[in-house]
C-alpha cells in the first residue's frame, strides 16, 4: 500500500502535467506482500508511469488492490488506445519498446517480469482499445 502510494506521489507532476486524473482504491486493512519494498517500488515504478504515458491527456488511470486468497492483486488500468494483440508477447521482452525513439529504453516491463518472478509473483495484462490492465498477483506476507 505505502509503495504505490510513495510511487503516486513521485509521479505527481507528470499526472497533473498530463491532466490524468488518478483513482486509487487501496483498502486500509489490505495486509503486506512478501518482498522487498524497494523492488516492488520498481514495478510500481515502470506499470503506474507507462500507465500515465498510454493514458490520453485528460484520461484516466486507475489503481486498486485486494486480496483475494493468499495473494494480494494490484491491477492498474489505463484508457489508452491499448496494447495491439499482434505484440502483447513482445512486450516483456528486453529492449522491445512501442515509444518513439528517446522516449524509452524497452526495459521497464522486462525489469518488471525478472523482480516478479524473484518475488514468486505473476504478471498478466488484458488490453484492448481504450482499456489496458496489467494485474499483478503477489504472495501475502506471512
Amino acid at each position: 500500500r505505502r509503495g504505490i502510494v510513495d510511487t503516486l506521489t513521485l509521479l505527481d507532476s507528470k499526472v497533473r502535467g498530463k491532466s490524468v486524473e488518478v483513482s486509487l482504491q487501496l483498502p486500509a486493512d489490505l495486509p503486506c506482500a512478501h518482498g522487498v519494498g524497494a523492488e516492488l517500488n520498481q514495478v510500481w515504478m515502470n506499470l503506474i508511469d507507462n500507465a500515465l504515458d498510454a493514458a490520453p491527456p485528460g484520461g484516466h488511470v486507475g489503481v486498486s488492490a485486494v486480496r483475494e486468497l493468499e495473494r494480494i492483486v494490484v491491477r492498474i488500468i489505463d484508457d489508452g488506445h491499448g496494447i495491439p494483440p499482434d505484440i502483447q508477447g513482445k512486450i516483456f521482452d528486453p529492449f522491445f519498446t512501442t515509444k518513439g525513439v528517446g522516449k524509452g529504453t524497452g526495459l521497464g516491463l522486462d525489469i518488471v517480469r525478472r523482480l516478479l518472478q524473484q518475488h514468486e509473483a505473476d504478471i498478466a495484462l488484458e488490453s484492448v482499445p481504450g482499456r489496458t490492465e496489467f494485474q499483478v498477483r503477489l504472495p501475502v506476507a506471512n
